[in-house]
């Protein structure tokens, strides 16, 4: 299947990755950032926003819609702390700055996106491992709990959109990417950071699903990649 996806996030890192990937297998990407995309592509269509703005953020879903109906949104744009600070001295302005594109953001760009697509269609959100609680990691504070809140968002709203065929999922990376996170580590670690494709092959797989196919999981990206029988599972419908 190929088809419109809308990307937040696309500039950069995941995003961009995304958004090549998408484009590889035939899609028309739609991508959305506050920088410009090094994209050159005839099925590519880029416009800076803020994922934060709620009616420049409808403005720009409406002339995607008018594109071409939309089948699938990856709500991927985010941020971190960057210096890994401990909480209690982490200024507040990082922490609700980060809340507010994570959390707010990934809302905002769930509900326009839902509101544009009358037949049904596929929602994602990127999250993380630290967003479940068994990864809890010390000095990121407003990462995990922001992720683990979109985690949360994911579960509601794909119980809420049943009824308009909607699908709503997650999909997190199990291990570091080289998204631009981890500026602080040294050469040598950064050497070991996976590519930025990484989520491809499971986004693609969740962008193409039918109505009711499957929704409301979290998929674990290293699994699906791994496991085929996780991956068969997903595939049947049956992973909840």
């Amino acid at each position: 299947m190929s088809g419109h996806v809308v990307i937040t996030g696309a500039a950069g890192g995941i995003g961009h990755a995304l958004a090549d990937g998408f484009l590889k297998e035939g899609w028309r990407v739609t991508g959305i950032d506050l920088e410009d995309a090094a994209i050159a592509h005839p099925n590519y269509l880029h416009r800076r926003a803020d994922i934060t703005d709620e009616p420049w953020l409808a403005t720009v879903f409406a002339e995607a819609a008018a594109r071409m109906a939309i089948d699938a949104v990856i709500a991927n744009a985010a941020v971190t702390d960057k210096d890994h600070r401990p909480a209690l001295e982490l200024d507040y302005a990082v922490w609700q700055q980060v809340l507010r594109i994570n959390v707010d953001g990934a809302f905002l760009t769930a509900r326009t996106a839902a509101r544009h697509m009358p037949d049904g269609g596929n929602i994602m959100f990127v999250t993380s491992s630290l967003a479940f609680l068994e990864q809890a990691k010390a000095n990121d504070a407003p990462y995990c709990a922001s992720k683990s809140a979109v985690e949360m968002l994911m579960r509601i709203l794909a119980l809420e959109l049943v009824p308009a065929g909607i699908n709503v999922n997650s999909i997190f990376p199990s291990v570091k990417i080289d998204s631009g996170f981890f500026a602080h580590l040294d050469e040598t670690e950064r050497s070991d950071l996976a590519r930025p494709d990484i989520l491809n092959a499971a986004a693609l797989f969740l962008a193409s699903l039918e109505p009711g196919a499957l929704t409301g999981v979290s998929v674990d990206q290293q699994r699906w990649d791994d496991d085929p029988d996780y991956r068969a599972m997903l595939e049947q419908g049956n992973l909840s």
